[in-house]
C-alpha cells in the first residue's frame, strides 16, 4: 500500500458531533475508533438513531457493517439482474402459519408486483450469489383521519429456510436506503397473516411498545383486522351493455368516481388523473416496446357506461401471473395453489352499487377465462355493495394490520387506523 493509499484507506477523522454524542451516552472508544478503520460513520449515525445507548448492540451492529461490506456477505438493493435470484428465494422461504406452510411464489418476473408501488426499495443479503434474506420498503403519502402522512410500508420480509435463526431478517431490514427511495415518513405498517405470530415476535423483542396501543383478539396478530373478498371463478353471467375498455378520455371520471368511493377512508390518498394515467402506462409513457414485460396496463381497465356518462371503473390486475401461493399441510401434506386476479383502481357513481357489482361480475367471468382461481376485491368497507355480490359466495382472507412510529423524529400525532382503504398492489 502507498502512502497515498494509506492516507486515503486509513481511520477516518471523528466527527465532533458524533464524539460527542457518544461520550454522553457512555459509549467505549474503542468502538468509536472501530467505526474510524470502517468508513461506517454514515452507518453509525443511523444505529445511534435506533437506540444505540449500549455498547453490545453498536458492537453487534459493526460486526454486521464489516461482514456486510467487507466480509463474505453482500447487503444491498435489489437490481433487475436478481430476478431469477430472488424468485428462488421466496421459493424457498415459506411462512409458517397454524398447520399450513405457505410459499409465496414470484416469477416469472419476480419483481412484478413492486411495480405497481411507489417509491419502493426492495432490500436483500447475498452470500455466494444466493440471495438468502430480503425485505422490502415503500413509502407513500396518505390521509389518516383526515391528515396528511409519508408512511412506510414493509414487505417481503423473507430469510432462506436454511439460514433462519441466524440474525439475517434483523439485518436486511436495517440496511440503507436508496437514495431514489429514503425519505422521511411517520409511521410504518405492514400487513400481516392474523396467524402469523413470528412476526409478533420479532417486533416484541425489537420494539417492546409496538402492540401497546393496538387492538388485540385471541389467537390472533394484534392489529387492525383488514379483509379482502375472495371471489371464486365462474363464467359471465352478467349484462353486457355499456361495459367496455377504458379510453384517455374517461379518466377524469374515473378519478372522481374513485375518490367519492373511498373517501373518508383511512390509508387512502385522493387520486389524480396523473396518478392513475402513471399505473396504466405500466412504467413506459407513450408507445411501449414489446419487449418490456407487461403487469397491468391500460387493457386491464374496463368502465360501465350508461347514457354516456362513465358509472363504474374498475381495473383487474392477473396477480397470479407472477405472484401465487402454494399452500401446503404440514401434517397431511395437502397443498393447494391460489393463482389469483386482483380488482385495482375501482370506484362507482353515487348510488350506483348496482353498476359496480356488475361490473365486478364481469370480471369474474374474465378471471375465469384467465384461468385464474379467483378475484381478489378489497370492498369490504362498502356494505351495500358486499351485500350486491353475495350470490358469488365469496370466502374472506383476514389479516392484520399493525402501525408504529406516529411519534418518530419527535412528533406527537393523536390519530388512529380505524377504518383501513387497502390497496392490493400492496396486499
Amino acid at each position: 500500500m502507498t502512502s497515498q493509499d494509506a492516507d486515503l484507506f486509513g481511520p477516518a477523522p471523528i466527527p465532533e458531533d458524533l464524539r460527542k454524542v457518544w461520550l454522553e451516552r457512555g459509549l467505549s472508544e474503542d468502538l468509536i475508533h472501530r467505526a474510524a478503520e470502517l468508513h461506517a460513520f454514515g452507518i453509525l449515525r443511523g444505529f445511534l438513531r435506533w437506540g444505540g445507548n449500549d455498547d453490545t448492540y453498536v458492537r453487534k451492529r459493526l460486526d454486521w457493517h464489516e461482514r456486510l461490506t467487507f466480509g463474505d456477505l453482500r447487503g444491498r438493493e435489489a437490481t433487475e439482474a436478481d430476478n431469477e435470484a430472488f424468485a428462488d428465494l421466496m421459493a424457498n422461504s415459506p411462512e409458517e402459519v397454524g398447520e399450513w406452510e405457505i410459499t409465496t411464489e414470484r416469477g416469472p418476473n419476480a419483481f412484478a408486483q413492486f411495480r405497481l408501488q411507489e417509491n419502493v426499495n426492495v432490500l436483500v443479503i447475498e452470500y455466494r450469489g444466493i440471495l438468502v434474506a430480503s425485505c422490502s420498503f415503500t413509502h407513500r403519502n396518505v390521509l389518516v383521519a383526515g391528515q396528511k402522512f409519508t408512511v412506510r410500508y414493509g414487505q417481503a420480509l423473507r430469510v432462506r429456510r436454511e439460514y433462519r435463526r441466524m440474525g439475517y431478517g434483523d439485518q436486511v431490514r436495517s440496511l440503507s436506503w436508496g437514495v431514489g427511495a429514503a425519505r422521511p415518513s411517520n409511521p410504518q405498517y405492514d400487513i400481516m397473516r392474523t396467524q402469523n405470530f413470528a412476526v409478533v415476535n420479532w417486533w416484541e423483542k425489537y420494539v417492546p411498545d409496538f402492540w401497546e396501543d393496538v387492538p388485540k383478539k385471541e389467537g390472533e396478530v394484534p392489529g387492525v383486522r383488514v379483509t379482502v373478498l375472495q371471489y371464486p371463478r365462474q363464467p359471465t353471467n352478467v349484462d353486457l351493455r355499456g361495459i367496455r375498455k377504458v379510453r384517455p378520455d374517461d379518466i377524469p371520471r374515473c378519478v372522481a368516481l374513485i375518490n367519492r368511493t373511498h373517501r373518508g377512508l383511512d390509508i387512502f390518498r385522493p387520486y389524480s388523473a396523473d396518478f392513475l394515467e402513471r399505473r396504466l402506462d405500466d412504467g413506459y409513457w407513450g408507445q411501449k416496446s414489446p419487449n418490456w414485460p407487461k403487469v397491468y396496463d391500460w387493457d386491464d381497465y374496463y368502465v360501465v357506461e350508461e347514457d354516456g356518462r362513465v358509472v363504474a371503473c374498475a381495473g383487474l390486475w392477473d396477480r397470479g401471473k407472477h405472484v401465487r401461493e402454494v399452500w401446503r399441510n404440514r401434517s397431511t401434506g395437502e397443498t393447494a395453489i391460489v393463482e389469483p386476479t386482483a380488482l385495482m383502481d375501482f370506484g362507482y357513481a353515487n348510488g350506483r352499487e348496482d353498476a359496480m357489482a356488475r361490473l365486478l361480475g364481469y370480471l369474474i367471468g374474465v378471471t375465469n377465462d384467465m384461468g385464474r382461481h379467483e378475484l381478489l376485491a378489497p370492498i369490504e368497507q362498502l356494505p351495500k355493495l358486499v351485500d350486491l355480490m353475495s350470490p358469488y359466495e365469496p370466502a374472506e382472507e383476514p389479516r392484520t394490520m399493525g402501525i408504529d412510529g406516529w411519534d418518530e423524529g419527535g412528533l406527537t400525532v393523536e390519530v388512529s387506523v380505524k377504518r383501513p382503504y387497502t390497496d392490493l398492489a400492496y396486499w
